[in-house]
């Protein structure tokens, strides 16, 4: 296995020893009480010490979340060394692990599915883009399973699953409430309000209800500018600057109703909704200056769902059963200013907004891209695990799911007359309107087996079937279904059809895992796993690259080994990994095939690494932690695409670093005071994979400071500041918004320092 890079290897090792080394030097008045907490996981679908589990599992406690203030999608990700990720507006976020990622290519729901899976608490909320934007409050933690987890987990989790565990009812009376104000440099103030309630309902129930509104205010200013367009000419865009003009507003609900039938038997419902409205981009223009851009159309994103989950857990005798069912409804709609298209392009207005044959002057071509989609989801699983016995374990399960996803695109022009538009659509010069339909059922099992009384042998499989679905059609007024003018003249040479599609395709087949543990001493485990996982193949929704495309498969390698040890004040976890992609899925827009979005098939890629966690008690006030991440990501063949070599075997993976980690310094100063100072690095990276189109994303460093006072037993105060050193962080550069000499680079960045006091108040009856 090539996975020694030895001179990185080297390299990264003897900083982390050197850190290391630093703090236990420090340990000079170690406690003999103090020992590192223990943390229960369900990466294998059962409750287990995270020490007991053979496989990499990154998490982040109740006290993390609250320490660090994270709240959203990216404030997880950056503290989980083994994920990176995309997101060019909230609720838009698409994750990656171990650096298995094509480039994410937006937010396009035609595309291939993703590679890693998301489950709030048992049940995926996974969907094709525009994944749930989950409120991180009264969250028991959360759990990055890294590395395929296909046996368990199915299609989605081909290179690892994130899982976000909720805070369930319990019989106790318990009440909390957040409130914090924070003022970005340079931007708007934001304020947000979170409680919670939990009410015991006689001896065996419960109810948990939890409501939040969390309001970012803006930190992009929209600068005045203007656009000078071939045949139209200049146009300002004075009507829609403004500053700090991106702002999000979050609210929400979640209701839990908990009711223990009996000693053997738990009933879990449990329903969450959520609105988000967001105005303006979270992209900044670097030729106009940092956190400046200049857009011409509306930028916005209303975002609804609801959530309804059902699970039952309960003692057959001679096993243990879990169901759980669940459904999503989103609904979503976004603007996105595409002005920039219009002028790159060389046919919006010489075949649209300045096309004489319908009408005699130019329009201003300016335009806004408007997307309406409905997601409805459903997933059913019903599993059975064999009691503990000494010897052999076992268990096996069901799973059901679908995905139902309606989306209408439209490609507008304020002033476009309705000769020139797509019969029936308002002002769109091109339309899509398509359903896409995916279901997955599957049967899994996992064997569990004492070799020896140290060492356990793990068997898993999965059979898989897939169905995907895809009808619709694509085009302008020249290719419509029902065109209400021909082409004529000039343009009488048009020939292309709309770009209908109504197709079908099935597929089936398995994934397997092989794991071998050894519990070397009581407090050590190593282990090593062969696992597999898989995406479902598709329709492409043009021909012009083939009518479908294939599954594509990982396989990894693993080596792995969890210790506590220091008379149980520190805990160290690490593994390395050789992991081998066969036809890897490639998303990607080529506007001279086809204004929609394509799938091809590269061939293979690989990604070797390491990583580690470590935690350690230095004494009674001072604890550190710290997770790191090494990552090579590469083609391993050549990929041409029509004829031409796009990407040589060596081309590094998109958005994947070599190195990220990050670390935590906890200090407490008596029982009543403490402060959190948070390091994270994330090491440069390209953000595409075709040599031609693709940008060096740079590195950066984000330093979070937290200070917390309790006041009484039942609140505190704290202070913090967020991007101590005010960094700008390049989190993704995209040219999305137009192509060929005009292409408009942009850049998705973080919040700039951001200084804020968060009230919390908390009551146990």
């Amino acid at each position: 296995m090539n996975i020694f890079h030895l001179e990185k290897a080297h390299k990264a090792f003897t900083k982390a020893t050197l850190a290391f080394s630093s703090v236990f030097l420090a340990s000079d008045i170690i406690s003999q009480d103090s020992t590192v907490e223990e943390v229960i996981v369900t990466a294998q679908k059962k409750s287990e010490n995270l020490q007991n589990v053979p496989i990499t599992v990154q998490n982040l406690s109740s006290e993390d979340i609250d320490s660090l203030n994270i709240r959203d999608f990216y404030d997880y990700v950056n503290q989980l060394a083994a994920v990176s990720a995309i997101q060019r507006r909230p609720g838009t976020g698409t994750l990656f692990m171990r650096g298995i990622s094509d480039g994410g290519n937006g937010n396009n729901q035609s595309l291939q599915g993703p590679s890693v899976a998301t489950y709030l608490d048992d049940s995926p909320v996974t969907m094709i883009s525009d994944n749930l934007e989950v409120h991180m409050y009264d969250i028991e933690r959360v759990e990055a399973l890294v590395g395929p987890q296909g046996t368990l987990y199915g299609a989605a989790s081909q290179a690892g699953s994130l899982k976000i565990i909720t805070k369930k009812p319990d019989s106790e009376f318990d009440a909390g409430a957040n409130t914090v104000f924070e003022q970005t440099k340079g931007g708007d103030m934001s304020q947000m309000l979170e409680g919670f309630v939990n009410i015991p309902l006689g001896k065996n129930s419960a109810v948990r209800i939890v409501g939040y509104s969390d309001d970012d205010g803006g930190y992009i200013d929209n600068i005045p500018d203007t656009l000078n367009y071939p045949l139209f000419g200049p146009v300002s865009n004075t009507a829609y600057a403004k500053d700090n003009f991106n702002e999000n507003l979050k609210e929400g609900y979640r209701v839990a109703l908990r009711v223990n039938l009996n000693d053997s038997w738990t009933v879990d419902a449990n329903v969450m909704g959520q609105t988000m409205e967001s105005k303006g981009s979270w992209d900044y223009d670097p030729l106009l200056g940092d956190y400046n851009t200049s857009r011409f159309t509306e930028d916005s994103n209303d975002d609804d769902f609801t959530r309804y989950s059902l699970s039952v857990s309960g003692d057959l005798g001679f096993a243990d059963l879990n169901f759980a069912t669940s459904s999503v409804e989103k609904d979503f709609e976004t603007h996105s200013d595409y002005s920039h298209y219009s002028l790159s392009s060389p046919y919006v207005e010489a075949y649209y907004s300045c096309y004489t044959y319908y009408f005699y002057a130019c329009v201003d071509p300016s335009q806004n891209y408007n997307k309406e989609t409905t997601v409805d989801t459903s997933h059913t699983e019903i599993r059975l695990s064999s009691k503990e016995n000494e010897k052999l374990n076992w268990i096996v399960g069901a799973f059901f799911g679908e995905l139902e996803t309606d989306y209408n695109t439209r490609w507008r022009i304020a002033d476009l007359p309705s000769g020139a538009a797509v019969p029936g659509s308002e002002n769109a010069w091109y339309q899509t309107d398509q359903i896409r339909m995916d279901e997955d059922e599957a049967i899994f099992g996992e064997v569990y087996y004492q070799l020896t009384e140290a060492l356990e042998l793990t068997l898993g499989y999965r059979s898989f079937d897939y169905d995907y679905a895809l009808s619709g059609y694509s085009g302008s007024v020249f290719y419509s279904p029902e065109p209400t003018v021909p082409a004529v003249g000039a343009y009488s040479t048009l020939s292309a059809p709309p770009e209908n599609v109504n197709g079908q395709m099935s597929g089936s087949g398995s994934v397997s895992k092989v794991n071998l543990a050894y519990q070397l001493t009581p407090d050590t485990l190593i282990y090593t796993t062969v696992s597999e996982g898989y995406r479902p193949g598709g329709i492409n929704r043009s021909t012009q690259i083939g009518a479908t495309y294939k599954p594509d498969y990982l396989t990894s390698t693993e080596v792995g080994f969890k210790s506590t040890f220091n008379n149980g004040k520190t805990r160290l976890n690490a593994a390395l990994y050789d992991m081998d992609w066969d036809d890897m899925q490639l998303g990607f827009y080529d506007v001279t095939l086809s204004k929609l979005a394509l799938i091809d098939n590269v061939g293979k890629a690989s990604s070797k690494g390491y990583e580690f966690d470590l935690k350690h008690i230095v004494n009674d006030k001072l604890t550190f932690s710290m997770s790191y991440a090494s990552n090579e990501a590469e083609l391993e063949e050549d990929y041409f695409y029509r004829g031409s070599l796009s990407a040589p075997s060596g081309t590094d993976l998109p958005l994947t670093p070599d190195v990220k980690y990050n670390f935590m310094i906890d200090y407490s100063f008596d029982d009543t005071s403490s402060m959190q100072i948070n390091h994270v690095s994330v090491d440069e990276m390209w953000n595409d994979l075709t040599v031609s189109d693709r940008v060096k994303q740079g590195s950066y460093k984000l330093t979070n400071i937290n200070f917390t006072k309790m006041l009484n037993e039942s609140l505190s105060v704290g202070m913090f500041i967020d991007n101590v050193f005010d960094e700008l962080a390049d989190l993704y550069i995209n040219n999305e918004d137009g192509y060929g000499v005009n292409t408009h680079i942009l850049h998705t960045v973080n919040r700039p320092q951001t200084v804020g006091i968060k009230f919390t108040w908390n009551y146990t009856k």
